[in-house]
């Protein structure tokens, strides 16, 4: 409670509200309607409108996505659009990724390099999403689901990729579909099992990250569990939208939501960096 009123006492009440409705709601919908956890708004949301440091943000992105994302998840399998064994191989190597790079975070990193690198990731990923989606615009308009598909990868490859993904994730303080989505496309998942698949791989990999700062002492349970009983709604609403998107425009929306947040947050973390 401590945390709680210094909080509000910065800013005035209605505003306080107003700002957790926004945090929740926006990044709950995107989460689970293009299956990325929906961390590339919610972090800046964490620290530029409630005013958490980024390693808290951290803790609060992950433990609401571990939460959160089981409505849309159910949803999404509803829909076919989960490939179980995969997201279960997927996930376990992830975890052992975020397990390490979350470890990393909270002993050893400064929350301005955190920034930097979290932003420029979200730019990069944004970027190289988006050029592909346009190159295969024409081949990613019906949606697919797990029983048309003949044969999805789920062996060593697809392992170490979400290891290495995973311990990228870990130092980010994402759910982890920002570098999730990519993997699957890249191992030519159609869209909307990607989205599905990597939706349900988060909830063992972002319980894995929240629980790990947890022990370190970077929680809030306060602002998480105000954010997270409202994401809950958010998550299935876009879940329920994500089945009737074109794939292409999933890809998109995706691609310049990352690169928009991660160009404000390197912006700002570098103005920070030089001027301090």
């Amino acid at each position: 409670m401590k945390k709680f009123s210094i909080l509000v006492s910065r800013m005035n009440l209605l505003l306080f509200i107003l700002w957790i409705i926004l945090i929740a709601l926006i990044p709950g919908f995107l989460a689970t309607w293009l299956g990325v956890g929906g961390c590339f708004l919610r972090i800046p949301m964490l620290m530029y409108l409630l005013g958490l440091d980024i390693k808290e943000a951290y803790f609060v992105n992950q433990a609401v996505i571990a939460i959160t994302t089981i409505p849309g998840v159910i949803e999404h399998y509803r829909k076919k659009h989960v490939f179980t064994r995969g997201a279960l191989v997927a996930g376990l190597s992830a975890a052992v990724g975020v397990a390490i790079g979350a470890y990393v975070v909270a002993k050893y990193l400064p929350s301005d390099i955190l920034k930097v690198i979290f932003g420029s990731a979200c730019i990069i990923i944004g970027i190289i999403v988006a050029r592909q989606t346009l190159r295969l615009k024409n081949k990613l308009k019906r949606r697919i689901v797990v029983t048309e598909v003949k044969h999805l990868e789920c062996g060593y490859r697809l392992v170490l990729m979400m290891f290495l993904a995973g311990f990228a994730t870990g130092i980010c303080g994402f759910g982890g579909g920002i570098y999730y989505l990519p993997i699957y496309f890249m191992f030519d998942y159609p869209t909307h099992i990607a989205i599905g698949t990597s939706s349900a791989q988060m909830i063992i990999t972002a319980s894995v990250g929240a629980s790990i700062l947890a022990y370190y002492g970077f929680i809030n349970i306060f602002i998480f569990i105000c954010i997270g009983t409202l994401t809950l709604v958010a998550s299935w609403a876009g879940a329920k939208l994500s089945a009737r998107t074109m794939p292409w425009i999933l890809r998109i929306a995706y691609s310049l939501l990352i690169i928009f947040a991660g160009g404000y947050v390197v912006y700002d973390s570098l103005k920070m960096l030089l001027y301090s």
